[in-house]
Order: C-alpha cells, then structure tokens, then sequence
C-alpha cells in the first residue's frame, strides 16, 4: 500500500512529503509474479482517485488493468507500466522517472532498473527507485551492500505494538498477537520478517522448533476430512538416503490444511524394484491404493562408481509396472519431477513449519527417521553441506510430499524431465 501511494503522488505530483518530478511522468511497477501483479493493481487502483484515471484505462476486477502488459494511465498524461520480473521486464530504450519494486529482486534486475532510471528525471536527472520488502525468500547481500555504502537508504517498519499504534489512537495490533505471528515464522528469518533485519545468508540452527512430541500421535486422522494423499520419494544409494513418505492432507479448509504423515520407507542402495515393493507393501499397510496418490520424485540420482547407484522416477515407474503387474508403460498414475526454483528448499520449509505452528500436524511413531530429522535438522549454507546432511533426506521427501498439495501456486511439470 505504500508503495502504491508513493506511485499515485509522483504521477499525480501530490507528494505530501518530499519534491518530485512535475507530471506526467513514466513510471513502473516491478512485482514478482502474474498473480502478486494482479494483487498489487487491485491495491493501487482502489486507493486511486478515479477522476484522474484517463476514460481509457479500465480496471477488471480479479484481472488487473486491461493489455497484455497492462497500462495506466492518468488524465494529466501520466503513466504506469506494470511489469513482471520472472517473465522478463523488456526495459529496451525506457527512461524511467520512478520504479516502484514489490518484494526483493535479483542483482540482474535491479542492475537493469537501475540503467533505465540514470537519466529518466525531470531534466535529465536520474530517477528513483523505491523497493518494499522483507529482506527473506531472495538474496539481497548486493542491496545491503549498496546501503552500508550509502547509495540506498533504508528505512525498517518493525512488527510491534509501538510501531502499530496511529498518533492520538489506541493500538492496532497487541503483543501477544505478535507473539503468536512470530511462531509462525521459521527461526532463522523471524528478526527479518518482524524487524526488517538483513537475512543474509543462513544462521545454523534447528529449523523446526515448532515442532513436538505431542504432534506424535497413532490415532487415525478423523474421518470427514477432505483427505488428499501424496508420496514424496527423495533417490539416494547412501544408508537412509533413499527416503519415501506417504501423508494425508486434510484440504477442507485450503487456508488451514491439515497434515497427516502415516509412513516411511527408508533405504539405501537396492534394486528399484526392491524400493517399489517395499513402497506399495507402505501404502498397503495403511490401506491406501498407490494410485489413490499424487507421486512426487527428486531428479536422477546417480550413485556408486559407473552409476551403479542410479535410481529415478522413470526407473521406480518402470519398476512399480514389473511389482504391480502392468504392461509396460501401462503404469495408471506418474511420478512427477520435483520443481527446484530458486529457494524452494527454505519455501517448503517454511510452509511445514507454519503448518507446526498451528499445531495441524502429526506424525505416526513408526516414522522414526522422519520424527529424528524433524527433531535435528538444519539448514545448511551451501550445496556441498546439504548433500552430506544425513537429516536432510527426510526432509526433502516431506516437502517433495506436501507442497505440491497445500501449495495453490505449485504446478509439477507434465513430463518427467531433469531440472536444474
């Protein structure tokens, strides 16, 4: 909301603050996806005097500002291009007044925003770029940097009753609605997400501290729930390292979802066959049809000299074909490959801690590798540290098993392909 503030008064040239560009002016607005974009018009476009829109600019609720890369524009000739910044921006030849940024962006972005506004100001002076953020999901180590250099100023907004209070007006929020906000955040980025501290880099430090033993439970989930099942498979030929999890998911209320981990299989190095034997005896035991549910795998793993190790999701198909007695390539379901954006591990992190923290989940004592690696597991710095994490195996089936249920956004790809 500030930020579209800020984007009205400079097209508007009602700055009640600080002296701006005189109107119109070009401006922009850099979100992260489609669906965030959409959010942000719905925002800018209430708080807008709708006066001072131009006849042709049309707003469609739940669709954004008309135009495949949508327009606005103000009667005095003003302009606000929106754009997406994991879709590309197309800056070519732009010169930018102001660029409002909502939520962190990379170095590639910034440098290429930061090109277009050089000489985008009234007469020819450099433009302004405004960023609102929680520095956490993004590394913005190059954004602290240009701070501490005194090329960009910040200014914190800090989650606490003070901060929330209006000048002459009772609090907005109280402490121990804080308190509770803040058990839903992971440890590790909660002083970024209360405070707008720096989160640069990864502190050590258990990451699910929500998490107890009386989420350790072997009652049945209640019966009339919306129940979605899922298996996450993580490959792997070291002891423990091949992990498969099989959960319920109760979907009655997409918001609120609540987690139900019936089984594990853990194993090393074995036939793919022997995995896919031991994954539908799994399912069994919990009287749950293996095509009752949504497969997620990790990518190809290959291991042991000359990839004798080897194991995949097309493998475990072709596999789960010879112990089920399909023709070949007769399989009813697929496993899917597991999406890997950028940050996916810290994202599916957060999603299983928040879910703790609203005490939704529970695990079957059975489940002794997964409830130890919830109990000890931390987030490593680099690739090099995870891959030797004996914990992180676990961790890495049970957000390959949740996520692609509970998270509305996540889209497995069609096919199963090597992501990188």
């Amino acid at each position: 909301m500030a930020a579209c503030a800020e984007l009205i008064h400079r097209c508007l040239g009602t700055h009640p603050y600080i002296q701006t560009d005189p109107p119109p002016i070009q401006a922009f607005l850099i979100t992260h996806s489609h669906q965030q974009s959409i959010t942000i018009q719905e925002k800018l476009y209430n708080m807008c005097p709708k006066n001072e829109l131009h006849p042709d600019c049309e707003f469609v609720p739940g669709r954004g500002f008309r135009g495949i890369h949508p327009v606005i524009r103000f009667r005095n000739g003003s302009l606000i291009m929106v754009k997406t910044a994991n879709q590309g921006l197309g800056l070519a030849s732009s010169t930018i007044s102001y660029v409002a940024i909502d939520e962190p962006v990379g170095q590639e972005v910034w440098g290429e925003l930061a090109a277009r506004v050089l000489r985008g100001g009234a007469g020819g002076k450099t433009g302004t770029i405004g960023i609102t953020m929680t520095p956490v999901g993004q590394d913005v180590s190059y954004l602290k940097k240009l701070v501490d250099e005194g090329t960009v100023t910040c200014h914190q907004a800090p989650l606490t009753v003070e901060d929330t209070t209006p000048l002459g007006l009772n609090p907005l929020i109280e402490q121990s609605t804080i308190d509770r906000i803040a058990q839903t955040y992971l440890p590790i980025d909660r002083a970024a997400r209360l405070n707008g501290d720096w989160a640069v880099g990864v502190p050590e430090g258990r990451v699910f501290d929500a998490f107890d033993d009386s989420m350790i439970s072997s009652l049945p989930a209640p019966p009339g729930g919306h129940y979605e099942f899922g298996i996450g498979v993580d490959h792997g030929s070291q002891p423990n390292a091949q992990v498969a999890i099989l959960a319920a998911i109760d979907m009655a209320n997409p918001e609120m979802p609540k987690v139900y981990v019936l089984d594990e299989y853990t194993s090393g190095a074995a036939t793919p066959e022997a995995h896919a034997r031991a994954i539908v005896e799994m399912c069994a035991r919990n009287h749950i049809e293996p095509g009752a549910c949504r497969w997620t795998g990790d990518n190809v793993h290959f291991g042991g000299s000359g990839g004798a190790g080897k194991m995949s999701n097309s493998l475990l198909m072709r596999a789960l074909e010879k112990v089920l007695q399909y023709p070949p390539n007769g399989l009813p379901w697929r496993i899917r490959t597991v999406r890997k954006p950028r940050y996916s591990v810290y994202h599916g992190s957060a999603l299983i801690h928040s879910i703790q923290a609203r005490k939704n989940f529970w695990i079957h004592p059975r489940c002794k590798r997964t409830i130890m690696s919830l109990q000890r597991w931390t987030m490593k710095k680099n690739q090099s540290l995870r891959s030797r994490d004996e914990y992180g195996h676990c961790i890495d089936a049970l957000r390959y098993t949740l996520v692609p249920t509970i998270d509305v956004k996540y889209q497995s790809p069609t096919t199963n392909l090597r992501l990188y």
